[in-house]
């Protein structure tokens, strides 16, 4: 065992050092500021670069260096000759590592993603400078009129490489999946100046969770992208069967209760499920079997009440138009029962005033016999019959 404590602590001490390196991560979350002039901005590259690049090694040698104790503990336990010990000690490993290294684990990968793309957007930047230098060299060679101008001014306006929109993030839930694809399609995806490379990092970036898990094993390359992409849709695009599922998910809600309460908790249940069917570009019209599955979900009032309207309308109500009169109904409940409950507390209050507890309730919380002492009547012995009972509870009066 306390060879066991010995690698905890080395694991502890490997942790630490990780963790020490989260501020200068997270500072990587703002867009790096190039300068305007040329040769300030390769400075600035150059001075970046490094400080990435170390900040890399320090990482990567940190994560290195927690994997290398943790194989460390696993064959020192393997080891040991008795199987009841290898299993006691696993499982107790097994328990710190959950505690303390698992998520840390993750979270370095994605650390080593983040490092890694603003690298690569530092190698993009000085690739610009290079072409902007070499387009400024072809222009002084072709107009030779204008030439000490035209150079100062293309040095002083170097195009510096906009910072893209925030690509949001997607951690696995499926239900999500198709509003990240959407904005990442259009922001990412389908941009003809970025390379494969490029979009690679910035899916990798924006992955958490079970998804950024399902792509881990895949180098960063050009060539993997794709596949990339076609395992996350395939793991969790949905959309094919969406609709199904949001149709199941609003019929296997429990009925509401009359209360208001429960009512407006099942509206929303509704209203957020039809959202999403929407979205997914199932026709929501005033087919009767919308209507069906939507009241069947509340009381008898609510239905009565939705109906009545539909038939004053003169009309078929469509799902718009049956959210909107079922949430007047509940609205005006609400308002109902609140007013209600203000008005009769405040007369039950002026009429029944708060008052001690009686010695009687007392007696019947602590369960005490008729003769006083702490045992159940049945089994009294000095009223052992039912009829003795009787006449002395009339007697006491405690009933």
């Amino acid at each position: 065992m306390a060879e066991i404590q010995v690698y905890k602590t080395k694991l502890s001490n490997a942790c630490a050092f990780l963790k020490a390196k989260e501020v200068e991560v997270k500072q990587l979350d703002q867009p790096f500021e190039f300068p305007t002039e040329r040769n300030e901005c390769e400075i600035f590259i150059r001075e970046k670069t490094a400080a990435l690049n170390y900040l890399h090694r320090t990482v990567k040698n940190g994560k290195d260096l927690l994997d290398s104790h943790v194989n460390s503990a696993i064959q020192s336990i393997g080891t040991r000759q008795e199987q009841k010990e290898r299993d006691k000690l696993m499982m107790d490993l097994n328990k710190y590592l959950e505690q303390e290294c698992n998520s840390l684990d993750l979270i370095t990968m994605q650390w080593l993603n983040t490092i890694d793309f603003r690298k690569e957007e530092l190698v993009q930047q000085k690739e610009l400078i290079s072409s902007s230098a070499a387009s400024n060299t072809n222009s002084q060679l072709a107009n030779s009129v204008g030439w000490s101008s035209s150079n100062s001014t293309n040095e002083r306006n170097i195009h510096v490489r906009r910072p893209l929109l925030e690509v949001p993030s997607f951690s696995g839930n499926f239900r999500e999946f198709n509003t990240f694809w959407s904005v990442f399609d259009s922001l990412i995806h389908a941009d003809r100046d970025l390379t494969e490379v490029e979009k690679f990092l910035f899916l990798k970036q924006a992955l958490k969770g079970k998804a950024a898990a399902a792509i881990q094993s895949l180098p960063v390359v050009g060539d993997k992208y794709h596949v990339a992409v076609d395992i996350l849709k395939k793991h969790f695009d949905k959309s094919a069967s969406m609709a199904d599922i949001i149709i199941n998910e609003i019929e296997r809600l429990p009925r509401a209760r009359e209360e208001p309460r429960s009512c407006r908790e099942t509206f929303e249940a509704i209203c957020s499920r039809i959202s999403h069917l929407e979205q997914t570009g199932t026709k929501m019209n005033a087919d009767r079997v919308w209507r069906r599955i939507i009241l069947s979900k509340f009381p008898e009032f609510v239905c009565r009440s939705v109906i009545q309207k539909e038939n004053e309308a003169r009309i078929p109500f469509d799902v718009s138009d049956i959210i909107a009169a079922v949430d007047d109904i509940v609205t005006l409940q609400e308002t109902t029962s609140l007013t209600t409950k203000t008005l009769f507390e405040t007369r039950s209050f002026q009429k029944h005033p708060r008052t001690e507890p009686s010695f009687n309730n007392e007696r019947s919380s602590k369960r005490v016999c008729l003769c006083g002492q702490l045992h159940s009547p049945h089994l009294c012995s000095k009223f052992s019959t039912s009829e003795a009972r009787r006449t002395e509870a009339r007697r006491q009066k405690v009933c």
